[in-house]
């Protein structure tokens, strides 16, 4: 095994694994026990330490994934990965920073332009709202300071620091090992990540984070769900996910997708302005009619009131003292 930083370089370019290089790479994954779960080393236990004080070891008390670093669309270039105490300077990193809300559009704008992100963004929001709107909905409605009881939240399918109990809460663990719970191949599964982030040259992360910098939940979770789309992406097609569904792999639901073909557009659209409002702009002859009024407005020469009749001046003090002037110049 080569050394850590060749495993993942800090800095240059990083070459993404081809097709060919990952024949023969299909982990199957455990299927889900609690029992395995609570029992898990969350830290480099005995052997790391004594490694260390035999020399054996270059002293990095970090855990690295030993199936290797995910693969990202083609779309998404890597440069480098980091850890998150490497690129969090200031503040520590939190697994789950906000438990009521999160926002994961306004800092991901670089990601959009992959199929793959998109997918993982909107389900992600979708199973959210699917389970959780109707007592958000009640809670920003009421005045009772008690948090919403959630019925199902992202960050619970990630395992560190923990039990899996009901309402565990995963912590940071600055060793950076993580387990995943995500539905596949018929059961729920145990899927073990380390905390190595991509970035690209302009030092933009590479998936999915709230606008929250130093909240992991998102990437943690994203890097999971990479790893099951990895094992069904077909260089040779347009789609970056295969048959993979993230909504599948968050709830072992079944989605039906129903793909649009280009034969059947006019119809998808005549169906769309079926069930969809129609936009329209609110009474735009009415205010054009009002602009239209003010410039008149404008237009008119200032009035006067003198001895109770209104009058039209010549032409008011500054005009004449600017006509004088500019008769003085040469």
């Amino acid at each position: 095994p080569g050394s850590v930083s060749s495993e993942y370089p800090i800095g240059g370019n990083v070459q993404p694994v081809s097709g060919e290089q990952r024949k023969g790479k299909f982990p199957i994954w455990p299927e889900w026990s609690e029992a395995d779960v609570n029992a898990e080393k969350w830290d480099a236990g005995k052997a790391g330490k004594e490694k260390d004080k035999m020399g054996k070891s270059p002293g990095f008390h970090f855990f690295e994934d030993p199936e290797g670093k995910i693969e990202l669309p083609p779309s998404l270039k890597i440069y480098s990965w980091k850890r998150p105490q490497e690129f969090l300077i200031n503040r520590a990193p939190v697994v789950v920073k906000n438990e009521i809300l999160f926002d994961l559009f306004s800092a991901n704008e670089h990601l959009l332009g992959s199929e793959l992100m998109r997918w993982i963004i909107s389900e992600i929001y979708a199973v959210w709202k699917i389970s959780n709107e109707g007592v958000l909905s009640n809670y920003f409605k009421g005045t009772s300071g008690e948090p919403p009881l959630l019925i199902w939240k992202p960050w619970e399918h990630i395992y560190s620091l923990c039990k899996a109990v009901k309402g565990h809460m995963p912590l940071f663990n600055s060793y950076g090992k993580y387990v995943v719970k995500l539905y596949w191949m018929g059961c729920w599964r145990k899927i073990t990540i380390d905390d190595f982030l991509p970035f690209d040259e302009d030092n933009n992360l590479l998936l999915p984070a709230t606008t929250c910098e130093f909240e992991l939940w998102p990437v943690l979770l994203s890097k999971a769900l990479i790893k099951l789309a990895n094992i069904d992406i077909h260089p040779a097609e347009r789609s970056e996910l295969g048959e993979f569904t993230v909504i599948h792999a968050l709830t072992g639901w079944l989605p039906e997708v129903i793909s649009l073909h280009p034969g059947y557009m006019d119809k998808v659209w005549e169906l769309l302005k079926e069930i969809l409002p129609e936009f329209k702009l609110s009474d735009e002859s009415d205010s054009e009619s009002k602009i239209a009024g003010l410039d008149n407005k404008l237009k008119e020469p200032e009035k006067e009131v003198k001895d109770g009749k209104e009058f039209k001046p010549e032409g008011s003090a500054t005009a004449l003292k600017l006509s004088e002037k500019s008769d003085k110049v040469p």
